[in-house]
C-alpha cells in the first residue's frame, strides 16, 4: 500500500478527536510513517458475476485484482458472493481456476469466500438457460463447494488467521441467514473482546452500510446478530454501490463494510440515469455506463483500528483518501451516519460556473419514444484539496407566468462518471426534462418562461449553493 502522509490522514479521517484520539492517532501515525507494519492485511472483493473465462463477464478483472492483492502482501481474500453469475459449477471452477494461478496450494493466503444470490439462484434469472441438474451449484451446494474448492463446506463457517476470527455465512434466501443470531449468541463468549473479528455475508445487515434504502439488504438478522459485539466487522456487497459512496462505511452498534463489486457498479435508484424505479416511465435519460468500473478494499488491520484503500481495479489507481476507521466501537464512533453528516461540508461550484439550456429538442426517453426535451447542463462541483466532492446533483425546473414561480418538477442526476477516481470525473453533468413534466401551454396563451436551480450534494445529502440559468421560454 502506498505510504499516506500526515496531511492526507487528516483530510480523509472524520471527527477523530470524538473517539479516545490517542488510540486512534497511534494507528494512523503507524500508516503515516511507515514504523509498522498492519497485523493483518485483506483483500476484499465481491460480486465478481464470472459467467466464461474471457470477455466482459470473464475471470480477467479477477485475476487482476488478486494479483495486485498478492503484491502487497495480503493474508487471505474475502469474496463476498456472487461468483458464479447464472449459479453454474463450471462457472465456480473458473473462479477457483484463478484463485489456484494466483494463489497455488502452499502460498499461505487464506480464501474467505461466501456463496452469494446468484451463486445459488443465478440459472433461475436467465430464462434462456436449460442446464442440465448436475450443472446447478444449487442441486448440492456443498459437495460443489469441496469439489470446487477443497475445503469442507458449512452453512456458516468460522477461520482463523493470524488470531484474527472470520465467520462467514452462505447465502440462505434473500431474507438474510436466521441462523446467524444463534450462532453469535452460541459464541459470544470466544467473539468478545477488544480485538476485531470479521463477518461476511452477501447482503448488507439491514440499516447499516449505505442506509435503509439500499438495494438487497437482509431483514435484520445479522444486524441483530452483532449489535452486541463492539468488536465486530461485518463485510457485506450485493448492491454493487460504489466505494466513492460515504455511506460504504457505517458504525452504530458494530461496524458495517460494503465491499462495492468487480463486475459493474450499481447507483442508487432515484436519480433520472440510475437504475429503475416506479416512475420508470418519465426517465428521459439513458442509464449511466456501469460497467466500465471495478472496485474492491484493501484492508490493513491495527490494534486500534482498520485502514480502508479504496481500489479502481479498472484504471489502477486510489479511488480516493483511505479511510481509517477506528475499533472497538465506542459511543462517539467517528463513522456514525449523524457524526459524518453533521460534520460533512457541501459540494460547491467555480465562481464562474454556468447553468446551459438547450432546446425544445425532438429527442428520445429511455425507452426510445420521441420527445420533446430540454437538456440542462453544467459543470461539474469543484474537486480538489479540501474540497467535498459531489455524490449527485439536484435540479429544479421553476416554471414562471407573470408574477408567479413555481417548481414543476425536481430531478437527481448523477455525473457520468461519479463513481470513478476524482481526476476521471467528468467535467460536465447533463440533465434531461420532458416538456410534458413542466406543464402544458394553452393554445392562444403566452408561453410560460422556466428556469433551473442546480445544486451539488454530498454522500449524505448535504447541499451547496445553487447556480441558476437564465429563464427561457418553452
Amino acid at each position: 500500500m502506498a505510504e499516506m502522509t500526515r496531511k492526507e490522514f487528516l483530510a480523509g479521517a472524520v471527527a477523530l478527536t470524538a473517539l479516545r484520539p490517542w488510540r486512534m492517532f497511534a494507528a494512523a501515525d503507524a500508516v503515516a510513517t511507515g514504523a509498522k507494519r498492519p497485523n493483518l492485511r485483506l483483500g476484499v472483493i465481491s460480486d465478481v458475476h464470472v459467467r466464461a473465462a474471457t470477455g466482459q463477464f470473464g475471470t480477467e478483472h479477477l485475476v487482476k485484482a488478486l494479483a495486485w492483492f498478492r503484491d502487497q502482501g495480503v493474508d487471505g481474500v474475502i469474496l463476498a458472493g456472487d461468483m458464479a453469475d447464472d449459479g453454474l459449477v463450471s462457472q465456480l471452477q473458473l473462479v477457483a481456476d484463478a484463485w489456484n494461478a494466483v494463489f497455488p496450494a502452499g502460498s499461505g493466503v487464506e480464501k474467505l469466500f461466501v456463496y452469494g444470490n446468484h451463486d445459488i439462484e443465478g440459472a433461475s434469472y436467465n430464462p434462456k438457460l436449460k442446464p442440465a441438474p448436475e450443472e446447478l451449484i444449487v442441486t448440492d451446494r456443498a459437495a460443489v463447494w469441496e469439489k470446487v474448492f477443497g475445503e469442507p463446506y458449512e452453512p456458516i463457517w468460522k477461520k482463523t488467521l493470524k488470531g484474527y476470527t472470520f465467520i462467514g455465512a452462505h447465502w440462505v434466501a434473500w431474507k438474510g441467514v436466521p441462523e446467524i443470531e444463534r450462532y453469535m449468541q452460541e459464541h459470544a463468549a470466544e467473539l468478545r473482546g477488544d480485538r476485531p473479528f470479521f463477518y461476511i455475508q452477501h447482503p448488507h445487515p439491514a440499516n447499516t452500510c449505505h442506509g435503509p434504502w439500499a438495494w438487497g439488504h437482509d431483514e435484520g438478522f445479522a444486524t441483530r446478530a452483532l449489535e452486541s459485539f463492539p468488536n465486530a466487522v461485518a463485510i457485506s456487497g450485493h448492491s454493487h454501490h460504489p466505494l466513492v459512496d460515504e455511506r460504504s462505511v457505517w458504525q452504530g452498534a458494530f461496524t458495517s463494510i460494503g465491499a462495492s463489486s468487480l463486475r459493474y457498479i450499481g447507483p442508487m435508484f432515484g436519480r433520472e440515469n440510475s437504475g429503475p424505479s416506479q416512475n420508470d416511465d418519465l426517465k428521459q435519460m439513458p442509464v449511466i455506463d456501469k460497467f466500465s468500473e471495478k472496485q474492491g478494499l484493501l484492508v490493513s488491520v491495527y490494534d486500534d483500528g482498520l485502514v480502508l484503500e479504496r481500489r479502481d481495479f479498472a484504471h489502477d489507481g486510489k479511488l480516493g483518501d483511505d479511510w481509517i476507521v477506528p475499533l472497538p466501537v465506542g459511543p462517539a464512533a467517528p463513522f456514525r451516519f449523524d457524526v459524518r453528516a453533521a460534520a460533512a461540508t457541501p459540494p460547491r461550484f467555480a465562481a464562474d460556473a454556468r447553468v446551459a439550456v438547450e432546446g425544445p429538442i425532438d429527442g428520445k426517453d429511455r425507452k426510445g419514444r420521441p420527445t420533446r426535451q430540454l437538456v440542462v447542463t453544467f459543470p461539474s462541483a469543484l474537486m480538489g484539496e479540501g474540497l467535498t466532492r459531489a455524490y449527485d446533483y439536484e435540479v429544479v425546473a421553476e416554471v414562471e407566468e407573470c408574477d408567479v414561480r413555481r417548481v414543476a418538477a425536481t430531478k437527481r442526476v448523477y455525473s457520468p462518471g461519479y463513481f470513478n477516481r476524482p481526476e476521471r470525473e467528468a467535467k460536465t453533468v447533463k440533465c434531461v426534462f420532458a416538456l410534458a413534466e413542466l406543464g402544458t401551454r394553452k393554445a392562444g396563451y403566452l408561453s410560460p418562461r422556466v428556469r433551473f436551480r442546480v445544486r451539488a450534494a454530498e454522500s449524505f445529502g448535504k447541499m451547496g449553493e445553487a447556480i441558476v440559468s437564465e429563464a427561457i421560454r418553452f
